[in-house]
C-alpha cells in the first residue's frame, strides 16, 4: 500500500515516528497510527512483523523501524569496536 494512496485515509495509515534510546531498555521504536502511539523493542516489532504477516495485513511501518534499529545498533557496534 502507498502512502500515496488514497489522501482521505492518511489519519488511518501507521507510521514509523520516532527510535528512542530508553535508559535500561535499549532502543525502542514508535508507530503511530492516526492519534494512537505504541512503543516496540526489538522482538516487539518482529513478532509484529510476523502477525501482520500471517494475517495479511500492511506491515511496512514495522519492517521500517526494525530496519531503522538495526542500522543504528550496527553503527554503534562499529564504533565502540573501532571500526569506521
Amino acid at each position: 500500500m502507498s502512502e500515496y494512496s488514497d489522501p482521505a485515509n492518511t489519519d488511518l495509515m501507521e507510521e514509523f515516528t520516532g527510535l528512542f534510546n530508553l535508559p535500561g531498555e535499549g532502543f525502542v521504536a514508535q508507530l503511530r497510527n492516526g492519534g494512537q502511539s505504541s512503543l516496540y523493542d526489538r522482538q516487539g516489532l518482529q513478532y509484529l512483523i510476523l502477525q501482520r504477516k500471517q494475517e495479511g495485513q500492511d506491515a511496512e511501518a514495522a519492517e521500517q523501524a526494525l530496519a531503522r534499529m538495526n542500522a543504528v545498533q550496527n553503527t554503534i557496534g562499529l564504533q565502540l569496536s573501532g571500526g569506521s
